[in-house]
């Protein structure tokens, strides 16, 4: 990649990180156009768009973005300013969004390889994290890698680049950080980029193909309603993670909160990633990523079962809206605004029931090899 000069790129990263959120308008308005140019969907071309439509195109930008991160680091660490470390925490975003996108679909060789507990495993051990620094242990990529799961990845970046509270600043950077930053992002950058050529139709043995020809030589998938179950099982595991984990973790129990569990406090960008999460079971169910659309199961349940479909499509915008609720950081709303927590837990738990029960019996009563 091309490097860009530090005021440009921090400009481009500081507006791509002001986006709004997005907010629970008119649905029927909101629901994206379905792809019409081969006809009408058919199990098979539901199963192509998802991987060529969504999951090729979200794996290039995670990957296209964690490089973005990568140089930004690499930029903060030959001219540690403060404006290149807000460059730096501003790509760490940018490259976040992506990820926890795709978490609506965490199977095939996310799971398999292990890729997601390399990037994002919670949570972090500080206190390990902060001995390694305090020691004069090699910190190149071999030794990076080497680490157990909860040193490296995002949240290793996010705290060393943020700091406890988002306080971080640029003279407080240490040379040893500084290479734990550029070990991790190159870490990241590698994992990312095998996770994209596992799908990549331009490499042998992709999963792409295994997609593709659910019911009709899949290893994976023997049948396509076999494709579909995982897919639906997805949605609704990332929904009931966010709604029962992610969030209920740092809340817990009869008003005893706890900010040191919310998973993303150092960036305060809790929110952001459960919206992002929830998105990304939208973009699954609708075939939709960054404006393109495809045939979805949208179509294909909406053309046997309307007022199935009116309920799911509209307990995912009522889901992804209700985040609007919530107006601090997440580890300061867990102490005063549980009740608008609780409630978009409710809807969470009402699109995961919607998910795991009704669509799961929809693709075993309609979905036929």
């Amino acid at each position: 990649m091309k490097k860009l000069p530090l005021a440009i790129l921090f400009v481009a990263l500081l507006m791509a990180g002001c986006r709004k959120p997005e907010t629970n308008t008119n649905l029927t308005s909101d629901i994206p156009p379905v792809s019409t140019q081969d006809g009408t969907a058919t199990e098979e071309n539901v199963l192509r768009d998802f991987a060529d439509v969504l999951v090729n195109p979200n794996y290039r930008e995670l990957q296209a973005n964690a490089l973005l991160l990568q140089q930004s680091v690499a930029t903060l660490s030959a001219s540690p300013t403060d404006a290149g470390l807000a460059a730096a925490q501003n790509a760490w975003r940018l490259t976040r969004a992506p990820w926890e996108n795709c978490e609506a679909y965490l199977f095939g060789p996310v799971e398999d390889q292990s890729y997601d507990p390399t990037m994002d495993t919670w949570p972090l051990d500080r206190t390990q994290l902060d001995s390694l620094l305090a020691s004069s242990n090699n910190l190149t990529l071999t030794d990076i890698n080497a680490l157990p799961d909860a040193l490296k990845g995002f949240h290793a970046v996010e705290y060393t680049l943020f700091g406890v509270g988002g306080q971080r600043r640029a003279d407080s950077l240490s040379a040893r950080e500084m290479a734990y930053m550029t070990s991790l992002t190159q870490s990241i950058v590698n994992t990312t980029t095998t996770l994209r050529n596992s799908w990549d139709t331009t490499q042998p043995n992709n999963y792409t193909a295994e997609v593709k020809k659910a019911g009709n030589g899949s290893t994976a998938f023997p049948t396509r309603k076999a494709a579909f179950h995982a897919v639906v099982a997805a949605m609704a595991d990332i929904c009931g993670e966010v709604g029962t984990g992610k969030m209920e973790t740092p809340l817990g129990q009869n008003g005893q909160a706890d900010s040191t569990l919310d998973e993303s406090s150092f960036s305060h960008n809790s929110t952001t990633d459960f919206t992002n999460n929830i998105k990304g079971i939208k973009n699954v169910y609708f075939c939709t990523y960054n404006g393109i659309t495809g045939h979805s199961l949208h179509e294909l349940v909406a053309a046997s079962n309307k007022s199935l479909d009116n309920q799911i499509s509209n307990a995912i915008y009522d889901a992804v809206g209700s985040f609007n609720t919530i107006n601090s950081n997440y580890e300061v709303a867990i102490y005063t605004q549980r009740t608008q927590i609780l409630a978009i837990q409710a809807k969470l738990a009402t699109l995961q029931s919607l998910l795991e029960n009704d669509l799961d019996n929809w693709v075993i009563q309609n979905i036929h090899d």
